[in-house]
């Protein structure tokens, strides 16, 4: 029963984790596109401040997620694993390392930028560096997708084979 809502929980951490995931990637260019018919001075810096606050709030939210999938997946190897077991470990510790990488690397260097490139008159420099931590923030954030696409069908699938049922007049 433990490992159950254990299970549960997991599954609900990684749904918690791909829809906010899915959110963000809708909110982001709708929050861009919005701040640009409103007529104010630099609305991409306006919207780049409201995704970063989104961001810096939501990469909390990812780190929740991802300690209850690790705890949980850890459980699961603790105890006799299959080799479904290893590779779900291992797309859950690799989507954890990207999140980490992200959160703690790309997302402050990008905050650090911001300031700058609302200025009055940006270096080319730190347009060129912010583009290319952007990039690299959007990439990793397409490889979370699709590893938590992976892990929530995995996590859907049953955990043993369902039995198949004789045919009529079989035995």
């Amino acid at each position: 029963m433990l490992l159950r809502t254990l299970r549960a929980l997991a599954h609900t951490a990684a749904g918690i984790w791909l829809g906010g995931m899915v959110m963000l990637a809708i909110v982001a260019p709708t929050t861009f596109g919005v701040m640009r018919t409103t007529g104010v001075d630099n609305p991409d810096a306006i919207a780049g401040q409201v995704m970063a606050r989104n961001f810096v709030r939501f990469d909390k939210v990812q780190m929740s997620c991802a300690a209850v999938l690790l705890v949980w997946t850890s459980t699961t190897i603790l105890r006799k694993p299959s080799t479904r077991d290893w590779v779900r470990a291992a797309l859950i510790a690799a989507a954890a390392g990207l999140m980490l990488y992200s959160a703690w690397t790309l997302t402050p260097r990008i905050l650090d930028l911001q300031p700058i490139l609302a200025g009055p008159d940006p270096d080319s420099a730190m347009r060129a560096a912010f583009d290319q931590f952007h990039a690299t923030s959007v990439r990793i954030a397409q490889a979370l997708l699709l590893l938590l696409v992976i892990v929530n069908l995995e996590l859907a699938l049953p955990i043993e084979p369902a039995p198949l049922n004789p045919l009529p007049g079989e035995k």
